[in-house]
């Protein structure tokens, strides 16, 4: 049941016409959770099994741990007991998610070490969102340690809070304190959180469907054959460019669906972007993007690892561990662990080579504070976090490092000659992606500066609803409904 599907609207709406006829939070916990684990399995029954068995775990360790006198600081018996916990939440993800590359790599070593071992032929699925929810799992499990919350003695409410539909299969990574009291409370129709939830949604949809899934058309065609576009710098370029956009557009897009799904019953899940594109440094760059799995690395990696309150070269170690596990997270592959690290590698460089841009823009006299800076900033930042999501994207380290030199070989003569290739997309399609990502950018870049929902409410009826039904039929043109569909699911239920 894909979230831009008819099939997935009629259920949401269903779950939230009973939800409210439903009298208190008991009976609306026991149908959200029942709405919940009906999604889940119309995805997979095994997966589902995979689900119900990590919130066993989080839940029964949860108590366990707050019976043996949790609180900080952490009792040495509490500490063993959450270190068990958390070995077996992340033994769950570590067999679904990393056995198989595990032992390919180890296999791969042993040849180079001369020894003939190859590893057993494994066919292992990974369950949808297996890497929010475990996380999500260690989390809740720490913070009962410290603590922090309570334990949620509550099993039904505790297994929707990791279940919860609208953000099981992509998060955002929700923490116990945010979400678990939200869904102990029985929240009163509100037309104007109505409202705002479907404007949010339809906004989903349009970055997902109008931007993304045409681009992924482009991306696809290029990344999956780089080769044949060898001669082609520009577009190898702008197929990393255009990735650059896709993926930002379809994670973010994800994320306002299932934040305007959530919203639909009352509650608030927490935002995973902030125009992460108008960054001025990566560093910067990765405190607007994926700000939940953010927040859990600097939590629960970085500041074990001493954080910042060590040397400048061990801070600079700790950086690229972190960056190391978020290339993990997001997949058991080299080109994930390459662009995890290419991103450390950037801040740490940004550091050291401070005094040397200071220097330079001293000696061209551009001044920090002046718009050419600014702009100056925001492009190098948007070119170091495309040339990274090349190693996101391709299909092998061979295939990043074959792209990689190509794309700044900006020689337009092959096109002159040979024309614009076939990258799997008409003309007008291509035209309508293009407005639609000006669009975009161009209603990020006013929200920066105006309250838009608020200003879009405060027009006359006519022309809200000429709005609406603008964005609705923009949306079914040229989306998931229209001739010109290239309806994909999301990036990011991979992980």
């Amino acid at each position: 049941m894909q979230f831009t599907s008819l099939e997935y609207l009629i259920f949401l709406g269903l779950s939230v016409a009973v939800y409210f006829a439903l009298p208190g939070p008991k009976t609306r916990t026991l149908w959200l959770l029942a709405a919940s684990l009906t999604f889940y399995f119309s995805l997979s029954a095994r997966w589902t099994l995979a689900l119900l068995a990590i919130t066993a775990i989080g839940y029964a360790f949860g108590l366990l741990i707050a019976a043996s006198g949790a609180g900080a600081p952490v009792p040495r018996k509490t500490k063993r007991l959450l270190a068990f916990g958390i070995i077996l939440v992340a033994g769950a993800l570590f067999y679904f998610k990393y056995a198989v590359f595990s032992a390919n790599l180890l296999s791969s070593g042993l040849a180079l070490a001369g020894v003939d071992w190859r590893s057993p032929t494994l066919a292992i699925a990974l369950p949808v969102g297996i890497s929010f929810w475990t996380f999500q799992s260690i989390a809740y499990l720490v913070d009962v340690a410290k603590g922090v919350v309570p334990p949620e003695r509550n099993v039904l409410r505790y297994a929707l809070f990791i279940s919860f539909f609208p953000h099981v299969t992509a998060g955002p990574i929700a923490r116990s304190a945010q979400l678990l009291p939200q869904l102990a409370e029985k929240r009163p129709f509100d037309f104007e959180r109505m409202r705002s939830a479907l404007l949010l949604m339809a906004w989903g949809f349009f970055k997902k469907l109008v931007v993304a899934d045409p681009l992924g058309v482009v991306v696809r065609t290029v990344f999956s054959k780089p080769q044949e576009f060898g001669d082609n710098g520009i577009v190898l370029a702008g197929a990393a460019v255009a990735f650059a956009i896709q993926i930002y557009c379809d994670f973010s897009g994800y994320t306002d669906l299932a934040r305007g799904a959530a919203r639909l019953f009352g509650v608030d899940l927490m935002p995973n972007f902030a125009r992460p594109y108008a960054a001025r440094s990566i560093k910067e760059f990765w405190r607007r993007w994926h700000m939940t799995l953010m927040s859990w690395l600097k939590e629960f990696i970085y500041v074990p690892l001493g954080g910042s309150r060590v040397s400048t070269w061990r801070r600079y170690a700790n950086i690229l561990a972190v960056f190391l596990v978020s290339g993990l997270w997001h997949g058991a592959g080299l080109t994930f662990i390459v662009w995890g690290l290419v991103n450390g590698l950037y801040q740490v460089l940004g550091e050291l080579l401070a005094p040397a841009r200071a220097r330079l823009l001293a000696l061209v006299r551009i001044t920090r504070e002046g718009a050419l800076h600014h702009a100056l900033q925001v492009l190098t930042t948007f070119g170091l976090a495309t040339i990274a999501w090349v190693f996101f994207r391709a299909e092998s380290l061979a295939d990043a490092l074959y792209i990689l030199p190509r794309m700044f070989w900006l020689d337009p003569r092959p096109l002159r000659s040979g024309g614009v290739p076939d990258l799997g997309l008409a003309n007008a399609q291509l035209l309508v992606t293009a407005i639609a990502i000006v669009v975009v950018f161009g209603l990020e870049y006013l929200s920066a500066k105006k309250d838009l929902p608020a200003l879009l409410y405060r027009q006359h009826v006519a022309v809200r609803w000429a709005i609406y039904q603008g964005a609705i039929l923009a949306i079914v043109i040229f989306g998931y409904y229209g001739p010109m569909s290239t309806a994909a699911d999301f990036a990011y239920f991979r992980f």
